[in-house]
């Protein structure tokens, strides 16, 4: 696991102090609060569990054990921990300590393409400006993007089985940049694709390769993981210019970066949370 010759970023080995005895488990997701403290889920092995760190990699807490069958994603917005499972088949919104605060989808029930209150592959969730709620359901039969307003109340949904402007094949990932433009990482069709926030089609790129995973910091930087055989993520601009590579990864499924610069990166196969900080 090493950046890319040239790239300004270096392994920080041995950054999380966890529990004496408490190895990574299967890690699907990580991010950050505007403490800087990072919120790590763990799919399984033995079980599934949110774990808290401070931005020093001091432990602080774990809780959510064995509650999240499939757990997903995790992302944090304005204070509040939201987590994706694909077998609860729920966006579910908590608060930093566990509490639950909403849940968007019914628990165990699968829609269709054109549901407006259950999915089928629920995959990441977004927050945008004026708080409207968006949910890639893709990680299943379903190919679409589902809209909802703060409080939770079905507002649309945009995108169908494709390869056609607009058409989605897994849209595994979603991201808000400071436009309120929203990118989705379409794997299958190996691209990205903007739509504006009441999902018209933008744009597409495929600078990113099969992109799986993407965060967009406040200055529109994305980091993009692209799935194997490349393992690695891809730093660029909203406008496909590439910044820069860090490779060697091993099957990173979620990935953020601090108000330092450091870039977290969750790896299922490599049981670990990987972080990154410039040289």
């Amino acid at each position: 696991r090493v950046a890319a010759a040239g790239d300004p970023y270096q392994l920080v080995e041995n950054w999380a102090q966890l529990p004496a005895g408490t190895p990574w488990g299967l890690m699907s997701a990580v991010d950050v609060d505007a403490k800087g403290n990072i919120y790590a889920l763990q799919r399984s092995d033995p079980t599934s569990k949110v774990i808290v760190l401070d931005s020093k990699g001091k432990y602080l807490k774990t809780w959510g054990e064995g509650e999240f069958p499939s757990a997903h994603t995790l992302r944090v917005f304005d204070g509040a921990v939201w987590i994706t499972d694909r077998k609860l088949q729920q966006a579910l919104k908590f608060d930093t300590d566990g509490k639950l605060l909403l849940a968007l989808g019914q628990k165990g029930v699968a829609g269709d393409n054109n549901s407006q209150d259950s999915f089928n592959g629920v995959s990441d969730v977004a927050v945008g400006k004026k708080g409207d709620i968006f949910v890639s359901d893709g990680e299943g039969p379903n190919t679409r993007v589902v809209k909802f307003s703060r409080d939770g109340k079905f507002i649309k949904f945009w995108g169908a089985k494709g390869s056609g402007p607009g058409e989605f094949n897994t849209p595994h990932n979603i991201a808000i940049d400071s436009r309120g433009h929203v990118w989705v990482c379409d794997r299958g069709n190996k691209r990205l694709e903007e739509f504006d926030e009441d999902g018209n089609f933008l744009s597409q790129t495929t600078v990113f390769g099969a992109a799986s995973t993407i965060f967009i910091t406040k200055r529109d930087v994305m980091y993009v993981t692209s799935q194997p055989p490349t393992n690695e993520i891809i730093i660029g601009t909203t406008d496909g210019k590439i910044q820069g590579r860090i490779e060697g990864l091993n099957n990173a499924q979620g990935l953020t970066v601090d108000a330092k610069g450091a870039v977290y990166v969750s790896e299922s196969d490599g049981k670990s949370i990987a972080k990154y900080v410039k040289k």
